[in-house]
């Protein structure tokens, strides 16, 4: 029961940690940067493009790196008060 209580308190020191110390540094993808990789998937054939795929592909991701974002902000916000 110890061990398992050492391991949690572990993890999240651990948590905390990587996001005060990446909070600041992460970065956001910009559409110009998403269009070459994914390009570059397409050409290396990992990627098979149906015309709007990319399209959506870049909604998705930018909809989901906002969210990301706003959650980083809410940690480190939670975290320095």
């Amino acid at each position: 029961m110890i061990l398992v209580v050492v391991a949690l308190v572990a993890f999240a020191t651990a948590m905390v940690w990587y996001f005060v110390a990446r909070g600041s540094k992460a970065a956001t993808i910009s559409e110009q940067d998403f269009d070459d990789t994914y390009r570059e998937l397409v050409a290396n054939g990992e990627l098979v493009d149906r015309g709007t795929d990319r399209d959506a592909a870049w909604r998705d991701f930018h909809a989901w790196q906002l969210k990301n974002e706003q959650e980083r902000l809410s940690w480190e916000e939670g975290i320095t008060e």
